[in-house]
């Protein structure tokens, strides 16, 4: 029995004592690396890509007595992009997503595109960022402008009756009415009020 007990102490160190400094297996998808058997503390492994990938990463790593690699291991990634995002109210034209490829950026109607309105795919990755879509102010129309005008005469007038009467003959000359301007400015207020809900 002793010596049963001695054997499998044995047999327990020598199996310990073989693992001591040797680092997980090594694994690289889509590439290939220097092989060792088995790895040993302070062996070097250096990585290489298959075709049509790029390494994201170190391209060599050693085995520590912690049992880990340092640097990490680094993956290969396709150089073909795949399909971009669209940006909000805008989308992309371009069918092929492979490397060197290249897509065309555009926004809808009364939109404008910020940023680069081209992009190409280098190594499995899009040349800038997404653009962005913006809305694009309308300017004042002539009668809105003729209502400001008036209203900032009207303020700045310390005769109430004559800035009254001046604010009346202004709306009549540009063609405008009390009515048709009270609505125009519920338009405005509700659409002020939209913008400003979170």
């Amino acid at each position: 029995m002793f010596f049963w007990f001695m054997c499998c102490l044995v047999d327990m160190w020598l199996i310990s004592a073989s693992d001591v400094g040797h680092c997980p297996d090594p694994l690289l998808v889509n590439g290939e690396f220097s092989s060792l058997e088995p790895v040993n503390v302070n062996d070097t492994l250096t990585f290489k890509c298959n075709e049509h990938y790029v390494l994201k990463g170190s391209n060599w790593s050693r085995c520590l007595e912690n049992h880990t690699w340092v640097p990490p291991f680094p993956v290969c990634k396709s150089r073909d992009c795949g399909p971009p995002e669209n940006p909000t109210h805008g989308y992309f034209e371009g069918t092929d997503f492979n490397s060197g490829s290249t897509i065309t950026y555009y926004c809808e109607a009364r939109y404008y595109l910020v940023g680069t309105p081209q992009q190409q795919c280098i190594d499995g990755e899009w040349s800038s960022t997404l653009p962005v879509c913006e809305l694009i102010r309308e300017a004042p129309k002539p009668a809105e402008l003729e209502l400001e005008k008036a209203l900032l005469a009207f303020q700045e007038s310390k005769e109430l009756c004559k800035a009254i009467v001046d604010f009346t003959q202004r709306l009549k000359k540009s063609g405008l009415t009390m009515e048709k301007e009270k609505f125009s400015l519920e338009i405005r207020k509700a659409e002020l009020k939209t913008k400003m809900l979170p």
